[in-house]
């Protein structure tokens, strides 16, 4: 079955990521179909999807990030959470479940230069917040089913359910992410849209 798609009766969602860092943007692409993506300005926090084109203009860094936990904008900018280490620890339904080992900001906040010393200060502060969000402990994905459905619930569903895009499938309740989401939604991101949970999945 074709990544990124609903080809089969069941959605997947793009499972390894280059992050390409740029002076003025970063990139996140599909290193399955590397013309799938889309680009964050560094400045402003401004999404683009791709359009196909790869830029000419080299990185300055390359990495394989493991998925796109949301965004979050503060005062001066906005701030991109990645997942950069990760683990499969279970099965559901036959589907690999894995645990968010780490995770990083990419900031966004070119703007920060121009702000007065006070709004500095208050980024400062609430950035010490968002650090904590890096080590939130009991964060679990998957790539190809929704896992925040128990089984009951599932069998009632309609036919083709599973063919919708993952976010979609999730019962928000239970997303831990689900307000970090909102641009990557906006610009119908599917492929790239996680709904992580957090809680305990006993490892196999």
């Amino acid at each position: 079955m074709e990544i990124g798609s609903s080809q089969g009766g069941r959605f997947r969602l793009f499972e390894e990521l280059e992050l390409q860092e740029f002076q003025d943007k970063f990139v996140v692409k599909s290193l399955e179909s590397p013309t799938r993506g889309f680009s964050i300005g560094r400045r402003d926090g401004n999404i683009e999807p791709l359009d196909g084109d790869t830029t000419a203009a080299s990185p300055s860094k390359t990495s394989t990030i493991y998925g796109v936990v949301g965004t979050i904008r503060l005062l001066a900018g906005t701030y991109v959470i990645v997942i950069t280490s990760r683990k499969e620890v279970a099965n559901y339904l036959g589907f690999p479940v894995y645990k968010v080992i780490s995770m990083k900001f990419l900031s966004c906040n070119e703007a920060l230069k121009l702000s007065t010393f006070q709004e500095k200060r208050d980024e400062a502060y609430f950035m010490t917040l968002l650090k904590t969000v890096e080590s939130t402990p009991g964060l679990y994905y998957s790539y190809e089913t929704d896992i925040t459905l128990n089984l009951q619930r599932r069998w009632k569903l309609a036919e083709g359910w599973m063919a919708k895009p993952i976010w979609k499938q999730a019962d928000p309740r239970f997303v831990w992410n689900r307000n970090l989401l909102d641009d990557l939604i906006e610009h119908k991101l599917d492929e790239f849209i996680i709904p992580v949970v957090q809680g305990n999945i006993l490892s196999r």
